[in-house]
């Protein structure tokens, strides 16, 4: 066999691979993301602006920081539904301005952009602003034949404005 043709074979099987073989499987790991934003949201009421999977095994742990309406971010650790660690991160950002660009929810833009490739596994999400002032979801995910993507959901539309994705090496 040639090396093209066992790189094909290997492409191949790579797309193949069932959902069930990732490290993380969506249908256990949402239900667990949302109890913890829900916990993190009563702990610190405000805006989830960015949550981190930290650990992937079940109960699946998480690194999540809530702009407050006084413009303070707070960095929460999460696991099982439960918020521990809370700490008050330097710097502020504009709760007003950022809260009043969101249109669609987080756990929309979540399905959205796990749509832009088919086996993946969400690793991180940051709300943010382009340059012009454009709201958007970042959500960095690995996928199934080793590459990593990046994928930018706009907030007020709810569509995929950009995703990338580049190889692990």
């Amino acid at each position: 066999m040639t090396i093209a043709a066992s790189r094909t074979c290997v492409a191949i099987a790579l797309v193949l691979i069932p959902a069930s073989l990732l490290a993380v499987e969506p249908d256990q790991m949402y239900p667990q993301l949302d109890a913890c934003l829900d916990a993190a949201k009563q702990q610190q009421e405000g805006l989830p602006i960015r949550w981190q999977l930290m650990g992937n095994e079940d109960p699946y742990s998480f690194d999540i920081d809530v702009l407050a309406s006084n413009d303070r971010v707070w960095n929460m650790k999460c696991s099982g539904g439960k918020v521990s660690d809370v700490n008050r991160k330097t710097g502020t950002k504009s709760y007003k301005m950022l809260s009043g660009r969101v249109k669609v929810p987080e756990i929309s833009a979540r399905f959205t952009a796990a749509t832009a490739y088919p086996i993946t596994e969400l690793k991180k999400m940051e709300y943010g602003l382009t340059w012009r002032g454009r709201p958007y979801f970042e959500y960095e995910m690995s996928l199934n034949d080793g590459r990593d993507a990046t994928v930018d959901v706009n907030a007020e539309t709810g569509r995929i404005d950009r995703s990338k994705s580049e190889r692990n090496d």
